[in-house]
């Protein structure tokens, strides 16, 4: 079959590999001039099934509730909510149970860690170079109510039998020797099969590896409609042109809403800007050895070798790019207490930016087939697009295939209920 997908981020060139492995002719569409230039650019870069969570948790209110009033809030409304945003928050505070929790976090750590066991693969196969590290990561505490409130999350990996293991303080500082002593923090925990590394490297290395397999790829194209006839999905039109495909995988981030909503297909998306600082520094001398999540501040620390990424903020301004200095200063106060030698210097010029998060409401992306039998969906993965995107990427492409995936894409289905 010719299949085409669209959008060349860590989903979509991930899809279109396992498609091609599969036998299958692809063409990605990309409006960009290369891979990985969205929301795969620069993210938190760790690959972390263990950590892998919905947003909707218990208690959601109140702790947005204090956010509000919070100096580095980790949660940010930055405009006055309109009907989408209105009904996004309706939805995620709905699937906010503890049992709905439970079982989202389930569903999505089953999926992440299937993914992350095709990435292995992946890079042992193909030998890709991404500043990758197979060092686990910790979760820092400073409150003792934050290691109680984590075993909620413990119970779920202990069900599924994902390793971890709790640290003392002496403990994280032994794994971790550039963190501050005096920083505050009193414990966390290792999740010891969580890894880290440089998604846009990896995309960029992928799509070429993609290329040299027979993967077309039209760059600075924007995909602008679909092609229906009988029930049918027929072809895409980008720049114009119609690009004619017996499947199509729509793998756009929060732009997939936009192209499938016109056709009666309803898309439970909304962008969540998350901001990051990539810092020229040795990581190992002063940084972070692999990553830190501050679950304090909701920021994530990783080593990137001779470079330090720092990530985190989920700011609700729609379809917003501007990118305020200010939405950077939780970031670098989470840096500076936890990891005091990095240079002011550095983190002065330090690389500055942003990308919206496909987020659904209940948590779990959206992947698999929807209305039409030869249109498929690949979104909505959240901040865990680089942890879950080989795992969605093959499951997809087994289905595709008429194979049964390994892992149980049921729960993901576009047209369910949250």
């Amino acid at each position: 079959m010719h299949i085409v997908v669209l959008g060349a981020g860590v989903i979509g060139v991930t899809t279109a590999w396992y498609l091609a492995e599969a036998g299958h002719q692809v063409t990605v569409i990309e409006k960009n001039t290369s891979a990985g230039h969205g929301t795969s650019y620069a993210n938190a870069a760790q690959i972390s099934p263990a950590l892998s969570s919905p947003w909707a948790f218990p208690g959601l209110i109140g702790k947005a509730a204090a956010w509000i009033f919070a100096k580095h809030a980790p949660l940010i409304v930055s405009r006055m909510p309109d009907f989408a945003m209105s009904q996004f928050l309706w939805r995620m505070w709905r699937a906010s149970s503890v049992e709905q929790y439970v079982t989202s976090k389930r569903n999505m750590v089953r999926l992440a860690e299937y993914s992350r066991d095709c990435s292995d693969q992946l890079r042992s196969e193909i030998g890709i170079d991404y500043a990758g590290r197979q060092k686990g990561l910790i979760v820092a505490f400073r409150e003792a109510a934050q290691a109680d409130g984590y075993k909620r999350d413990l119970a779920v990996l202990d069900e599924l039998g994902v390793p971890h293991r709790s640290l003392g303080r002496d403990d994280l500082l032994a794994f971790e020797p550039n963190i501050d002593p005096t920083s505050g923090v009193i414990g966390g925990v290792l999740l010891e099969t969580d890894q880290t590394g440089d998604c846009f490297l990896f995309t960029q290395a992928l799509a070429q590896a993609c290329a040299a397999r027979g993967v077309t790829f039209l760059y600075g194209r924007a995909a602008e409609k679909l092609v229906i006839e009988r029930d049918k999905v027929i072809g895409v039109v980008a720049g114009g042109e119609t690009i004619e495909a017996d499947a199509v995988v729509v793998a756009l981030g929060v732009w997939s809403k936009g192209l499938l909503e016109p056709h009666g297909i309803p898309v439970p998306i909304y962008p969540v800007k998350g901001y990051s600082l990539t810092i020229s520094a040795d990581s190992d001398a002063v940084g972070p050895v692999s990553t830190v999540s501050d679950e304090t501040m909701k920021v994530g620390h990783t080593n990137l070798e001779n470079r330090i990424r720092v990530g985190g903020t989920a700011e609700l301004a729609g379809y917003d790019f501007t990118r305020p200095e200010k939405r950077y200063e939780g970031l670098i106060a989470s840096l500076r207490m936890l990891f005091p030698k990095v240079p002011e210097a550095a983190i002065a010029t330090a690389e500055r930016w942003s990308g919206l998060r496909p987020v659904t409401p209940d948590g779990p992306p959206r992947l698999g087939s929807c209305r039409y039998a030869n249109l498929y969906l690949n979104s909505g993965h959240g901040t865990l697009g680089w942890t879950m995107a080989c795992g969605s990427g093959k499951a997809l492409a087994d289905q595709i295939s008429g194979k049964r995936p390994d892992v149980d894409i049921a729960p993901f289905a576009p047209d369910r209920r949250g």
